[in-house]
């Protein structure tokens, strides 16, 4: 046989062998890489919100983990402690260390950092404070309703001081109603309403579309269907962290915001993504998917959800300048600036991952101490 056809097959054998070399190796590799993944178990986050019932406009957490969110963005779910209350309680669940994050109230947190706790703001999930303030048939207006008993949920929480914005947006006195607290979720304010004991009370957009679909409205009726138009936007529901904890634990606090953004990008923009999971979490309403849907478009017409993270320092110092009023107290080594309240470290490493995003024209959910606010990702 001539030298010139044994070539050819000794080339080939060779090249054959070769890329068997290369596709074991890369076999190899690739196997490495599977088993290496699946030894990476997604980091557990405890995590704690602001009412212990199921309400969608509220229940981040239940949310996001019935549309896959935390799985997606590499966590593991550990529901925190059931709680009674409303921010103050969860302010103290996070500084105890019984929950790694909680959902409470800027006003409560606020007076936390304040009063010398370590904690800090990781973002914010409602950043316009929108409500409806519904009262008795006898009052048509606002100003019919001077004096009367407005219930709230706490006289040191969110919602009287977005009571009181709404009342100085009207043009009266922050002091021009009488507020009584009433803690809990909406349902408590609807029947004090329903049973008169009070005259006026605030709800969410959800709780008034309850109050409908309930037979709650024979001796009550809304005045305002949104106070977010009498009010400057706001920090409102915040998700509060230990200092400590975040400073230990960056990664689970920077995916913890990627998935609260996640959550509020796509509420945003599509209200199915909404509806179906407060269908899951929220089967006993007695709301039905048009129902949800006429709640969500309430919610997403007064910038209710969160796309860029909520933390505004303008926006801050407007609701710091009424803390303090309404305290009679000045800023003090603590509370002296926007600043002190937030760590934006998390969240930058988010909006540098995910962009920034467009959101209700009008209500800009705009982060402007972060180094790209106002131009959108594409």
């Amino acid at each position: 046989m001539s030298r010139s056809r044994i070539m050819p097959r000794t080339a080939a054998r060779v090249l054959f062998a070769g890329a068997g070399v290369l596709f074991v190796a890369a076999l190899g590799i690739w196997s490495a890489a599977k088993a290496e993944s699946a030894t990476q178990a997604p980091i557990p986050i405890r995590a704690t919100g602001l009412v212990p019932t199921p309400d969608p406009s509220l229940s981040y957490n239940s949310m996001a983990q019935a549309m896959g969110l935390f799985a997606k963005h590499g966590l593991a779910l550990q529901q925190g402690p059931r709680l009674g209350g409303g921010g103050p309680v969860r302010v103290q669940a996070v500084v105890s260390g019984t929950t790694d994050v909680a959902t409470s109230d800027i006003i409560s947190a606020l007076g936390g950092i304040y009063s010398g706790a370590k904690i800090k703001v990781l973002l914010v999930m409602t950043p316009y404070g929108d409500e409806e303030v519904w009262g008795q048939r006898k009052y048509q207006t606002m100003k019919q309703a001077l004096g009367q008993t407005w219930a709230v949920a706490s006289l040191g929480g969110a919602q009287r001081f977005n009571a009181q914005m709404t009342a100085e947006g009207l043009g009266f006195k922050p002091d021009a109603f009488q507020f009584v607290p009433i803690p809990g979720a909406d349902a408590p304010r609807l029947q004090a309403l329903d049973t008169g004991r009070v005259q006026l009370a605030s709800l969410s957009h959800l709780g008034a579309a309850l109050a409908t679909v309930k037979g709650f409205t024979k001796q009550v009726h809304v005045i305002l269907r949104h106070t977010a138009k009498y009010t400057p936007p706001v920090p409102r529901i915040v998700i509060i962290a230990r200092a400590d904890w975040i400073k230990a634990h960056p990664a689970a606090a920077t995916r913890y915001v990627e998935t609260m953004l996640d959550a509020g990008r796509q509420w945003e923009d599509n209200a199915a993504t909404w509806i179906e999971p407060a269908e899951k979490i929220f089967p006993n309403a007695g709301l039905n998917g048009q129902q949800l849907k006429a709640a969500w478009q309430l919610f997403h017409d007064g910038g209710y959800f969160t796309i860029n993270g909520g933390i505004d320092y303008a926006a801050t110092q407007k609701i710091m300048n009424l803390f303090f009023k309404l305290r009679h107290e000045g800023p003090n080594q603590y509370v002296a600036k926007p600043a002190d309240i937030y760590d934006t470290g998390p969240l930058q490493a988010a909006l540098e991952k995910m962009g920034l995003a467009n959101g209700t024209p009008g209500l800009p959910d705009n982060p402007d101490w972060y180094k790209g606010a106002g131009v959108a990702a594409k």
